[in-house]
């Protein structure tokens, strides 16, 4: 799975096979940027 975050916090998300990686990859990005700094706030539902 591949990740394309833009500075104005879209995301492209590709190559994953199923529906499930996609959410895998999005928590796992969010929780990283999050723990840097870089997000403040909670993930939109």
């Amino acid at each position: 799975v591949v990740l394309l975050i833009f500075s104005s916090g879209k995301m492209v998300i590709t190559g994953a096979k199923r529906e499930n990686e996609v959410f895998e990859a999005v928590n796992n990005i969010y929780n990283i940027l999050k723990e840097n700094g870089c997000i403040r706030g909670s993930l939109a539902p």
